[in-house]
């Protein structure tokens, strides 16, 4: 009745489960590496230009970082649902959510499209631009704005395939587009050879063309069914009953990472309030988190996977071994990264700036949190375990707390009423390390997380699957 499964499927299933782990993690974590190096090398490029360049692109950034969070939101939807229909088997009902994805929610990117083209340079005055930045940060928000479409794209196509267990082919493809991108920013900036020179609108144009080739080349693979995937025409009518259900699952994730966003550009400003200094040395041990933060979110994706395609498969029992081992094993490896880092904070910090005053208070800062990285991966994957069983409101909850009410709230309460300074701060950020990680624990413990969100009673989508 069911198409028989397939060797991809098999592993994720059936197979180690700390091995099939690994094989779907290590394709994402290289892929945000990309992710990265995607924004340093805009950042490098431009910076040449001058220093506005570079602040007119800074002050667009929390802006993008919203509209990120509204596309990966609504795409970790089609990643829960899709694995769960592929551990059932159900490929029919896979290619109905997928053509729902692209027609609901490439439709949202183009209103937000329009939206943001029109009203970009009241966007920009309205984060408090200086009046010399307004024209050059609008034009260069404008023309991100146009390639939204892409961009929502790609994170479509990239949760499809992360549900259906393939992490290599986004990877590569984030990868192919790093690279042209790369190719592209100093062309397109400094007009070089042919190409016109376009300054900080060049690094948004090379932005957008690098998001289009693979966006389109992604399209072209789920049209042409390569995967085993294909997009038709017909499951691109819109059908409110999974829609409301993207919604459901989406909505709570994109919240998720609007407040992670909004509480990061709060905690900036109570660093700022301490000095240059000290948000130098903020800024470095950042950096130097985004490491086994990486880690964390390559492993909490692959659980998310693993997760939700056991609980299609009605191994309820695997799931949640997946969910502990995943959890174990990523907490061992960043509290040994964080042992090893605690021995020698300074010369880590020294790597990226020697002034003494940043050594000191970047030194303080990794001696209090490297111990919780533990912590950081425990919270991520966590919540990745929750969005793989389609229940995205506990890592809404989760997320919100430990980024407000323990690093704002906890961090102004320790730096201003304790006046411990910025040293209240780190330790705020320690103890919303390590309090998300026991909230998602418990939250795991006492809930009924791994029953299936897609029973095929209540999520009968093609109306050609027949009961047993």
């Amino acid at each position: 009745m069911f198409k028989r499964r397939d060797d991809n499927l098999e592993y994720i299933v059936k197979g180690p489960i700390f091995k099939s782990l690994m094989r779907l993690a290590w394709p994402i974590m290289i892929s945000q590496l990309m992710q990265t190096l995607y924004n340093l090398v805009d950042t490098l490029w431009v910076g040449r230009i001058g220093a506005n360049a570079v602040a007119a692109i800074s002050i667009s950034f929390p802006i993008l970082f919203l509209m990120i969070a509204i596309a990966a939101g609504l795409t970790i939807a089609g990643t829960a649902i899709i694995a769960q229909f592929k551990g059932a088997g159900r490929s029919e009902e896979i290619n109905k959510v997928m053509g729902q994805l692209f027609s609901f929610v490439g439709a949202v990117s183009i209103l937000i499209a329009i939206i943001g083209i029109i009203f970009s340079k009241k966007l920009i005055t309205l984060m408090g631009a200086e009046p010399i930045l307004i024209n050059e940060a609008a034009g260069y928000i404008r023309i991100i704005f146009a390639g939204m479409p892409f961009m929502f794209g790609f994170f479509i196509f990239s949760s499809i395939l992360r549900g259906i267990g393939d992490t290599i082919t986004p990877a590569i493809m984030m990868f192919s587009s790093v690279i042209l991108n790369m190719i592209l920013d100093p062309l397109l900036i400094f007009g070089i050879a042919f190409f016109p020179e376009l300054g900080v609108q060049g690094a948004a144009v090379a932005t957008v063309f690098s998001r289009a080739v693979v966006a389109i080349f992604a399209l072209y693979i789920l049209i042409k069914g390569t995967k085993g995937l294909q997009l038709k025409l017909d499951n691109m009518k819109l059908d409110f009953k999974i829609i409301k259900l993207i919604i459901k699952i989406g909505l709570p994730s994109s919240v998720e990472q609007s407040m992670i966003a909004l509480g990061q550009l709060f905690m900036t400003t109570l660093v700022t309030s301490f000095g240059t200094m000290v948000l130098a040395a903020y800024g470095i041990v950042n950096r130097i988190i985004s490491v086994p933060v990486i880690l964390a979110f390559g492993m909490a994706a692959a659980a998310t996977t693993m997760v939700g395609q056991n609980i299609g498969a009605g191994e309820k029992a695997r799931a949640e071994k997946t969910a502990v081992l995943s959890m174990v094993s990523t907490f061992i490896t960043l509290t040994i990264i964080g042992i090893i880092i605690i021995l020698k904070p300074e010369m880590v910090i020294s790597v990226f700036n020697k002034a003494p005053e940043v050594l000191k208070y970047g030194s303080d800062y990794l001696r209090i949190v490297a111990l919780t990285f533990g912590f950081i991966g425990i919270m991520n994957v966590g919540n990745g375990v929750f969005k793989g069983a389609g229940r995205t409101i506990p890592p809404m909850v989760i997320s919100t707390f430990s980024q407000w009410v323990f690093r704002v709230v906890l961090g102004y309460i320790f730096a201003i009423t304790f006046k411990w300074e910025q040293s209240g701060l780190w330790w705020a950020i320690a103890v919303a390390n390590v309090a998300g990680a026991i909230i998602g624990i418990l939250w795991l413990k006492i809930s009924d997380w791994s029953t299936k969100i897609v029973e095929r009673e209540k999520m009968n989508i093609t109306g050609i699957i027949k009961e047993d």
